[in-house]
């Protein structure tokens, strides 16, 4: 069954929150999330990742959120 860009990113939003259910995670899950929305920007993209595992896209959406993260000088 195909999956709607809605209907993925809901999945995809309870998955990464039963995963990293603490608090602390909060602020990455929803950093994350807004990763996969631009990864999945419709109905198609969702179909294409509606069959594969989420920890794919969690390591695709993690690096693109890592590669613009600020990063203090020392």
């Amino acid at each position: 069954m195909k999956s709607t860009r809605t209907e993925y990113l809901a999945f995809f939003k309870n998955w990464i929150f039963y995963q990293f259910p603490r608090g602390s995670d909060l602020i990455r899950n929803t950093l994350i999330i807004g990763e996969v929305k631009k990864i999945v920007s419709d109905d198609e993209e969702a179909a294409y990742w509606g069959g594969r595992d989420c920890w794919t896209m969690h390591d695709i959406a993690s690096k693109q959120l890592d590669a613009r993260a600020i990063v203090a000088v020392e």
